[in-house]
């Protein structure tokens, strides 16, 4: 099934070859159809991530204690346990 963002930007794509088709097309049309798709891509990307975190973190809270981290790479994913911590220090962070 296609994503609803896939949808949407087929249909855009699609007006755009209708009104060229039909000689209704201009140059500001055609910087609006691009700018409408790159825009909606970018938020895709964006939401894709934030649903990958949020299954992550579902995740952890079922399996493990609230004091565990995941660090995920392209190659690697390692769950860190927090068995000793001093807290957030600041100190020697130069603004």
């Amino acid at each position: 099934m296609k994503a609803l963002t896939d949808k949407i930007i087929d249909d855009l794509m699609d007006e755009k070859k209708n009104m060229k088709k039909n000689g209704y097309y201009g140059e500001a049309f055609n910087d609006g159809i691009t700018y409408a798709i790159s825009t909606i891509i970018e938020f895709e990307k964006e939401a894709d991530f934030e649903e990958i975190a949020r299954m992550m973190m579902r995740y952890l809270a079922k399996k493990y204690n609230p004091h565990c981290a995941v660090i995920i790479t392209n190659s690697t994913a390692v769950l860190y346990t927090g068995e000793l911590s001093v807290g957030e220090v600041s100190d020697y962070i130069k603004d």
